[in-house]
């Protein structure tokens, strides 16, 4: 799969220095390619995880790029700073919201727990408390 990575980046840096690719305001193209080097490696990563779950699970694969949309969801929210109880409500929100959207939701849940060690089953708990009344 490295191959691929890397014959994805040339083709990005050759439409840098092309100007067919907008560069950045420094102009400093290698930590632009290299940033995007990073990013495709990790979205390779989330691809092939997800992948194996769903190919495992028996997923049609004209369904596949929404999981792996979810994956990279999952993975977006995981990279975000802030407390692992606030990163577990967002990605049960994200796995309804994904379920609304027609995705079933024990594929979903298999992607959390397999790929992400994240136990998304259960309700959703209430992001925030009714002040009770005297």
């Amino acid at each position: 799969m490295a191959k691929d990575i890397d014959r994805v980046c040339e083709k990005y840096e050759f439409k840098l220095r092309t100007g067919r690719m907008p560069t950045r305001v420094d102009n400093d193209r290698e930590k632009q390619v290299e940033g995007f080097r990073r990013g495709t490696a990790k979205n390779e990563e989330v691809r092939s995880a997800v992948a194996e779950v769903i190919s495992r699970i028996g997923v049609s694969t004209i369904t596949w790029p929404f999981y792996y949309d979810f994956g990279r969801t999952l993975a977006a929210l995981r990279d975000r700073s802030g407390s692992p109880e606030v990163h577990l409500k967002e990605a049960r929100m994200q796995l309804e919201l994904w379920v609304s959207r027609g995705l079933n939701r024990t594929v979903l849940e298999a992607i959390g727990r397999e790929c992400f060690e994240l136990d998304l089953t259960g309700p959703i708990p209430t992001l925030a408390e009714t002040p009770e009344r005297a």
